[in-house]
């Protein structure tokens, strides 16, 4: 199932992902969440993953920093997110995704963020999202799934509508998110 949506996802032409990803823009700035959250994590797409960056541009973001996750180390196990802006040095990590290259005390951990924008590489109408198989973000938000009703971070997964399945695979450790957006649409999950 992975490898199914990731080749689906990755012969997308470059003006499907650029009107994709203008289209989730315009959801995601619509969300009350987004609104109110000053501390936001993106991430850099790879592979056809859908694009947040935009939203950075937009002039309703004016006031908002941005951060991308970063493998702090080189056995890195969890995220750390490092602030990001048009005009950061970056450099590639271990699977060649590009990071901002800051000193290891701006890195903050994710519950120092408002919200989290995640990749998925699938999602259910539960909330439950398959992610590239590394389990970087499991194990960061892991500390979250044992606390009943945390505030930070809101959790947003973003996707192509078409990466929607009736139900993905499920561990124990999987933390739900609070929100899915597409290029379609953005549906909030009632957990």
């Amino acid at each position: 199932m992975r490898r199914a949506m990731r080749q689906q996802r990755q012969s997308l032409s470059p003006q499907h992902l650029q009107q994709a990803a203008l289209a989730l823009s315009r959801h995601i700035l619509q969300l009350s969440h987004y609104k109110k959250a000053r501390r936001i994590a993106l991430y850099w797409p790879m592979q056809g993953e859908i694009n947040p960056l935009p939203l950075m541009y937009h002039r309703l973001s004016r006031h908002k920093q941005f951060y991308l996750p970063v493998l702090s180390g080189s056995f890195a196990q969890k995220l750390r997110f490092a602030p990001f802006h048009g005009e950061s040095r970056m450099r590639p990590n271990g699977f060649r995704i590009p990071e901002p290259q800051v000193a290891a005390d701006l890195l903050m951990t994710p519950q120092s963020l408002d919200l989290l924008i995640l990749p998925l590489v699938a999602f259910d109408t539960e909330g439950y999202r398959l992610g590239m198989g590394g389990g970087f973000y499991d194990r960061s938000l892991a500390s979250m799934s044992h606390r009943q009703h945390w505030q930070h971070p809101r959790l947003l997964g973003v996707g192509h509508a078409f990466q929607q399945l009736a139900r993905v695979p499920r561990e124990p450790w999987d933390v739900p998110l609070s929100i899915i957006c597409t290029d379609l649409a953005c549906h909030r999950i009632m957990v």
